[in-house]
């Protein structure tokens, strides 16, 4: 594993916390939340992320106190209340810098931890909620089950794929950009795919039926060993 840090450029974390404000801010409107609310929603959404995982590394200061993260998260809060209808038309475009940016995020966030020198286990979790935690933010603000926990498109499985991808590669090999380039292509390959073909995260339910049928099927008619 390698220490070397992956300067991500500026440009696409602008537009990642960008993104994720209008996004907030867009939610956060069709909630019919006041001015306030609004604001709130969209910059915890487009820093959030990034916040939680300062917090749990133990950060004295957030990454969003020393950068212009605030500022950038502001016009996008700003755009998505005063041009709701014109942003509204954009959603496609926003749903895909969201989805082409959930990697980015996940190896930001993973790069961080393993820079610590935590475990694997925790660079993963720590990508993940990089890449997922605004999201909850914002839905938790909303009165609302957190989108990526509740079954439907692959939001929160993109980004764990991703972050497994990302430090399965860096661990064993410590080449930081094929890392790299292999989370940002897995989340986005996966969070497309669900998107386009209409995969879903099946519920808790579904899920240990399909496996109780897979166990049958493995051991044969009435549960017993096949011969």
């Amino acid at each position: 594993m390698t220490d070397t840090v992956l300067a991500v450029p500026s440009l696409v974390t602008t537009l990642s916390i960008t993104a994720g404000a209008i996004s907030g801010a867009l939610h956060a409107s069709s909630r019919r939340l006041d001015l306030t609310g609004i604001a709130l929603v969209a910059l915890c959404t487009g820093i959030g992320g990034g916040a939680i995982r300062d917090v749990i590394l133990g950060q004295d200061v957030p990454f969003f106190l020393v950068s212009n993260a605030l500022g950038v998260a502001a016009i996008g809060a700003i755009a998505g209340y005063f041009f709701a209808r014109i942003v509204s038309h954009l959603t496609p475009a926003i749903f895909t810098v969201d989805t082409l940016l959930i990697g980015v995020w996940v190896v930001i966030g993973a790069e961080k931890a393993l820079n610590e020198h935590l475990s694997a286990s925790a660079a993963v979790m720590l990508g993940v909620i990089t890449a997922v935690g605004g999201g909850v933010l914002r839905d938790v603000l909303c009165r609302e089950v957190p989108t990526a926990l509740m079954p439907g498109q692959w939001v929160a499985a993109s980004a764990i794929a991703s972050a497994l991808a990302f430090v399965g590669v860096d661990t064993w090999t410590g080449q930081r950009t094929l890392a790299t380039v292999l989370a940002i292509v897995v989340a986005s390959g996966l969070r497309l795919a669900s998107a386009k073909r209409g995969w879903v995260t099946p519920d808790a339910v579904t899920a240990s039926r399909r496996i109780r049928q897979w166990v049958r099927l493995g051991g044969g008619d009435g549960g017993e060993p096949s011969k």
